[in-house]
Parts: structure tokens; sequence; C-alpha cells
């Protein structure tokens, strides 16, 4: 009979086996990321930032990547698009700056089973388009059986120069994101499981441009994506006061597996 082993790590169905200690850290090769942002009302955004957390600014981060070369899928390949928070964890004496992240849309199961799993990023299902370039803009959009539901446009006004693009990656090369790992219990209310997590992950970034951003929303009907309406409205309904920073950037990316860790 199947036994699991405490020095294992498993994904389900975990009886056909798993990996010895920790899988990772992770190496994508080749990450091609366009980052709009805007300010929001805080107390609305605060709404959906659990307990534990400070929002540091009241500002939403889109973020598309298009990851290729990811070791981890044997050289495969996956798009998402991330909605992300500025914050602070705070427990006692601990308090810890980065990124919580409302909802990871991506394109492919794999990567959305064990993120939800392993480390309790909130990622859910998607058709992504790889970003189409017209001169210097660039846009995709996120969609669910024909019905695109978030557009990201973003057109380049000028390259980074050396010193932009070194300060950049002082802000993101290495990002402490934040996530919730959420799991019901069976036939009743309440929870089986509900922490905060934290997933480090280091970022070089080898190019870089700057320019402007826009973020469309389109709210559908519960008939219409009965799984997820919910969660779209709710983002649509935030305000957009400004953008802010606006940028695209090449470069690889560590997802850093082995300090992932439960906040408490």
């Amino acid at each position: 009979m199947f036994k699991l082993s405490e020095d294992c790590s498993y994904s389900m169905p975990a009886h056909f086996g798993g990996t010895e200690g920790v899988a990772g850290p992770w190496t994508y090769a080749e990450v091609t990321s366009i980052l709009v942002s805007y300010e929001t009302d805080r107390d609305q955004l605060s709404r959906y930032v659990p307990e534990g957390f400070e929002v540091t600014q009241p500002v939403l981060l889109v973020l598309y990547q298009m990851c290729r070369g990811v070791e981890w899928m044997a050289g495969g390949h996956y798009n998402l698009i991330a909605v992300n928070v500025p914050v602070a964890y705070v427990h006692g004496q601990e308090r810890i700056e980065g990124q919580f992240a409302l909802v990871v849309w991506e394109n492919k199961a794999c990567p959305i089973l064990g993120g939800r799993e392993q480390t309790g990023i909130p990622k859910i299902f998607a058709n992504i388009e790889d970003h189409r370039q017209f001169g210097d803009k660039r846009f995709t959009n996120a969609s669910y059986e024909g019905l695109a539901f978030l557009g990201v446009d973003f057109e380049i006004k000028r390259t980074m120069s050396p010193g932009e693009l070194k300060s950049m990656h002082t802000q993101v090369g290495k990002l402490n994101w934040f996530g919730w790992r959420y799991i019901p219990n069976i036939g009743r209310p309440g929870s089986a499981l509900s922490h905060a997590t934290l997933y480090p992950l280091e970022n070089v970034l080898t190019a870089g441009w700057s320019g402007e951003g826009e973020v469309h929303w389109q709210a559908p009907t519960w008939q219409q994506h009965p799984a997820q309406a919910h969660i779209i409205r709710a983002l649509s309904e935030l305000p957009i006061k400004g953008y802010r920073d606006c940028a695209m950037t090449l470069g690889s990316q560590v997802l850093r597996t082995d300090g992932a860790r439960e906040l408490h």
C-alpha cells in the first residue's frame, strides 16, 4: 500500500509519488514583462487585503508576463497576468515589505495547480494572448470562452538608461510575493487550512522601456463567467485615479521555492 513520506513533496494525486525534499528553485530563462499600475481608493482596495497585511500604497500593479524557457516545464512556456498590491506583512516584531497577489490568471493548468496548493498564490485560469506589437505599442488581453474581460495596453516612450534599469532592478531584483493559502472543509463551512504565505522571487533585468499604459476591465455577468464574475467585477469597480509607473522589461526570473514559507 502507498504511504506518504514526510521527507517528500507531493502534488495531487500524491499516490503516484513525489520529490524528495523541496523542488526548485526554478529558473525562467526568458521573461517579457509589461507593468501598468494605477492609484485607486485605499478603503475599497483594503476590503480585499487579508488581515495581517497593511496596504503601503493604494495602487494596483497589473503585470503581464510571457514566460519562456521554464525550467520545471522542461523549457516550456505559459503566460500570466497578476494583479498585485504593495503591502507590508506585520506580525509582532516581524515586518516584511512586498506585494500581495489579489489574483493571478494563467493560461495553463500545471502552473496554476502548483502555485495554489504549494505556495498559496491565488491562481485561476484564463486565455491570455501573447502580446502583440505594432510600432511602439504592445497589447494583450485575458478572456474566458471568447469573452475578453481584461485588456492591457502599453506604448513605449523611451528606452531606460542603464541607471534607470539598475534602479528598477533594485526594486524588483529580490521581491517578496505574498499569497493566502485557503483550502475549504469538505461537506461543511469553514477552512481546513487558512494562512498567509511568502513566496520570494528573484529577477534579472537585461533591458527596459518606460511609457504609458492603460488597463481595460469588462466585467462579465454571472452567466458569462460563473466562477470568476465576482472577482472581475470587484477589480473593475476599483476607481482608476491616475496611472503611475508603466514599463516593459526583458530578463529572467528565479522562483525561490526553497525560501517559500507559511506566515503566522
